[in-house]
């Protein structure tokens, strides 16, 4: 066997979890600078990244060289020649997603950071050089979510920051000397958790499903009550997953902005039993979705539903207004779902292949005063 051939020097390959990129390091004006190229990683496209790093070597060297054409979008753009004021949390949050788009993650992953960067706009013009810990501890005593999810976009923050910390304009990331635990109340009864169990009472249901506006309303959220489905999954089930004469269903995909994946876990994939009410649904909704691969479809557009998202804001909120009940999210048919059984006292390994779990510890973790209330009744 041959040596392994080395790539030119100044030229790295970078290893992601679901990809690579091709990497060229050089110094200007006393920086140390390193640009990923939007390239496939392959042995012709490592050759050109030398030949490349080799021309803006030789402009570097005949003082030539203009950063912003060969690197329009890259921050380093903010520091050569202007001033680092001028370097918005913004700035390095825009770069942060288009990175996660060069590493090629998935839509559903960028389009969940996109949605954190939003959720940071208290920061996005402040100068990157005037962060301090101090800013973002008053900003953590004043976020009335899970600690978890402060830690998460926390997280973002802290990543995006190092960058301006390899730019050089700073020297320490303020976001690393902080720790939430240390300024949030880990009263859970205090923060607003979005995964609260709240299910829908019988009457509740009823109100519902009487005032879907449209028939494919009812049968999506009909069948959403008697499977204990996710939004997500809803939207990819296709009718080759139905078994009319076996009354079940295959859950093996999930459709996050727009794209089809597999669900979030290995036990999601799962084959689930259909009652006649679910069954019911499913015959009615044949009358519009027949032709089509997919079960559900957004009635207006005659599309099947591009997201979870889509479900709650076009069909789930006019439903909830027009009903005139307590608003809670579509997830809240998955919890009624699990409640209603664990009520009737069915088998737990049975409840948890249905729900998608691999065992009953997460319906323990959830619904564990549910439980308690129907041995309680059982023992009257």
């Amino acid at each position: 066997m041959g040596a392994k051939k080395q790539n030119p020097r100044g030229v790295t390959i970078r290893k992601h979890k679901a990809s690579e990129t091709i990497n060229i390091t050089f110094t200007f004006k006393g920086v140390r600078c390193r640009e990923p190229l939007s390239l496939p990683v392959t042995q012709s496209n490592i050759n050109y990244a030398g030949r490349l790093l080799g021309e803006i070597q030789n402009k570097i060297e005949r003082n030539t060289f203009n950063y912003a054409d060969y690197f329009p979008t890259s921050s380093r753009l903010r520091i050569f020649g202007k001033l680092v004021e001028g370097v918005t949390i913004k700035h390095y949050l825009d770069e942060y997603i288009e990175t996660a788009k060069v590493r090629r993650l998935s839509p559903s992953t960028i389009a969940g950071y996109q949605k954190v960067i939003n959720e940071l706009s208290d920061f996005h013009k402040v100068a990157v050089n005037s962060l301090t810990p101090a800013m973002i501890k008053n900003w953590i005593k004043q976020q009335r979510t899970k600690t978890k999810t402060i830690r998460n976009k926390l997280s973002v923050l802290r990543s995006a920051i190092d960058e301006a910390v390899t730019d050089g304009i700073l020297q320490i990331n303020p976001v690393s000397q902080i720790s939430v635990d240390r300024y949030k109340s880990t009263n859970k009864a205090s923060q607003d958790d979005e995964y609260e169990v709240d299910p829908f009472t019988p009457q509740e249901i009823e109100l519902i499903l009487d005032n879907c506006r449209f028939e494919q309303w009812r049968n999506l959220f009909k069948f959403a009550l008697r499977t204990g489905l996710r939004s997500s999954e809803l939207c990819a089930l296709r009718w080759i997953d139905i078994d009319f004469k076996e009354k079940t269903a295959h859950v093996q995909k999930a459709k996050v902005v727009g794209v089809i994946k597999g669900t979030k876990t290995k036990s999601g994939t799962r084959l689930i039993e259909l009652d006649d009410v679910a069954i019911d649904a499913l015959q009615d909704q044949l009358n519009f979705t027949r032709k089509s691969d997919f079960v559900f479809s957004d009635p207006k557009t005659k599309k099947p539903w591009a997201s979870a998202d889509a479900i709650r804001k076009k069909a789930w909120i006019p439903i909830i207004t027009q009903a005139g009940i307590r608003y809670r999210n579509p997830y809240q048919t998955r919890h009624t779902f699990a409640t209603m059984h664990i009520s009737q006292g069915k088998n737990l390994f049975w409840l948890a292949n249905q729900m998608g779990h691999k065992g009953p510890e997460m319906l323990f973790r959830h619904y564990g005063r549910y439980l308690k209330e129907y041995e309680g009744n059982t023992r009257k």
